[in-house]
C-alpha cells in the first residue's frame, strides 16, 4: 500500500496597511486646512483695511492745515481749496485740492499732501511782486512771469514802478527780467521803468539819469555796465542797449 505524503500549505502573511501613507494623508490634510484659514483671514485682513481706509469714517479727514503763506490768511487758503471733510483721507483727490488754490491769483504754485490719520496739508507758494503798473488810484502789482496778483493804492517796498500796458504780459515778462538783473543798489536808484515795446525800455534814477536799456537780452551784462556808469558821475543819461558799447552824456 502507498502512502503519498503531502506537505502541509503555509499561509501568507496578511497584508497590513502602512502607517506612514496614512500618516501622509493626515498631516496633507491639516496642513489644506490650516492654509485655507490663514487665506480666508489674510482676505478678511486685506478687505477690513480697504473698507477702514477707503470707506470708513475711523479714517476720515477731519482739518486742513496751510503753510507758506504771506500775504494771504490761511482762512483764504482753506476756503478757496475747498478740501471736503469727512471724506476718507485716501480718497481726497489731490490734484483738484491743488488746482482750486492755485486759483487764488495771489498764488503761484501748491501741493496737497495728506497727514495721517486725518490731516490735508495744503502748502502755497505766493507770487513775490515786483512791478508796480501805474493805475488811476493806485497800482496793480505783478510778479516776474508778468501776472497781475494785486491792486494797491501805494507802490508795495521793494516794488518797481513801471508805465506798461497791464494786459501785455510779454512785456510786462520783459520789465520783470530787466528788474530782476538790477544789483540792489541800482535798484533802488530806480523810480520808474517804462515800455511800449520790448525793446523800448528804459529806466528812470532819484538823480534824474534816463538809461535807455533796448530789450531784456544780456540784462546782467547791462546791470554791470549801468553800474558802473552810474558810479562815474554820468550827468544826464546812459544807453546801454548795446552794452559792448554803451553811451552816456
Amino acid at each position: 500500500m502507498t502512502s503519498t505524503a503531502t506537505p502541509p500549505r503555509t499561509s501568507a502573511p496578511s497584508s497590513r496597511p502602512s502607517v506612514a501613507p496614512q500618516r501622509g494623508r493626515r498631516t496633507g490634510g491639516r496642513r489644506r486646512v490650516v492654509g485655507t484659514v490663514v487665506a480666508v483671514v489674510l482676505v478678511v485682513l486685506v478687505a477690513t483695511a480697504v473698507w477702514l481706509v477707503y470707506f470708513s469714517s475711523v479714517l476720515a479727514t477731519r482739518s486742513v492745515v496751510v503753510s507758506g503763506t504771506r500775504d494771504l490768511s490761511a482762512e483764504q487758503v482753506t476756503a478757496a481749496a475747498a478740501v471736503p471733510l469727512g471724506r476718507p483721507l485716501a480718497r481726497q483727490a489731490l490734484d483738484d485740492i491743488a488746482r482750486r488754490a492755485t486759483a487764488l491769483p495771489q498764488v503761484s504754485a501748491a501741493t496737497v499732501t495728506r497727514e495721517w490719520p486725518g490731516t490735508v496739508r495744503v502748502s502755497v507758494t505766493e507770487r513775490q511782486p515786483l512791478l508796480g503798473i501805474t493805475q488811476p488810484g493806485g497800482f496793480l502789482v505783478a510778479d516776474k512771469a508778468g501776472v497781475v496778483f494785486a491792486a494797491e493804492t501805494t507802490l508795495p517796498p521793494g516794488v518797481v514802478q513801471v508805465s506798461a500796458d497791464p494786459a501785455n504780459r510779454p512785456l510786462l515778462v520783459e520789465l520783470g527780467s530787466v528788474v530782476d538783473a538790477l544789483p540792489q543798489d541800482v535798484r533802488d536808484q530806480v523810480t520808474s521803468i517804462e515800455a511800449v515795446t520790448p525793446d523800448s525800455i528804459r529806466l528812470k534814477t532819484v538823480s534824474g539819469i534816463t538809461i535807455t536799456w533796448g530789450d531784456s537780452s544780456q540784462s546782467a551784462l547791462k546791470a554791470q555796465v549801468a553800474t558802473a556808469l552810474l558810479a562815474s558821475g554820468v550827468k544826464t543819461s546812459i544807453d546801454v542797449s548795446a552794452p559792448h558799447a554803451p553811451a552816456t552824456r
